[in-house]
């Protein structure tokens, strides 16, 4: 169950990441569409991104426990919401306004931990199916190779 939502998790950051690189570019090439690209829209995405990749990071985290990628999701969740609570970029695309540094702040700000976070979720669920580690749990990990140590007679 948990995989779904992981999935579900790395395609949201993946729209995410989109919308960042298209944002820019769509509102200096078609105005038309800057109610499109509106906050309300991003904070859509952050508000499902978050609890998702939440459902679908700590259950398989929870198997090999890997602090790296745990480390490394507390940081993309940290960037994201950083750059949608404390980052205030205007959005007000009246004409003739310009995109202002904290818009290009913000934007970069939210790429870089939409990626990460796919990213980490990533290889958080590949490192659960391919982990080898006695430890974990043996449901998910490939088997242990057996070893042949023959003794010479």
């Amino acid at each position: 169950m948990s995989t779904i939502f992981a999935k579900i998790s790395i395609f949201l950051s993946s729209l995410c990441v989109l919308h960042c690189l298209a944002t820019p570019f769509v509102l200096l090439l078609l105005p038309a569409l800057s109610t499109f690209f509106s906050e309300t829209l991003e904070r859509a995405l952050v508000l499902s991104v978050v609890p998702l990749s939440l459902i679908g990071f700590v259950p398989t985290w929870l198997r090999h426990k890997n602090h790296r990628l745990m480390i490394c999701y507390i940081i993309s969740i940290s960037l994201i919401l950083f750059s949608q609570f404390v980052i205030h970029a205007g959005h007000d695309h009246a004409a003739g306004s310009s995109i202002t540094f904290l818009n290009w702040l913000k934007t970069g700000v939210t790429f870089s931990g939409a990626l990460l976070l796919a990213w980490v979720v990533f290889q958080n669920n590949r490192h659960t199916h391919y982990c080898t580690h006695p430890h974990h749990h043996q449901d998910t990990a490939r088997p242990l190779p057996e070893h042949h140590d023959e003794v010479s007679a």
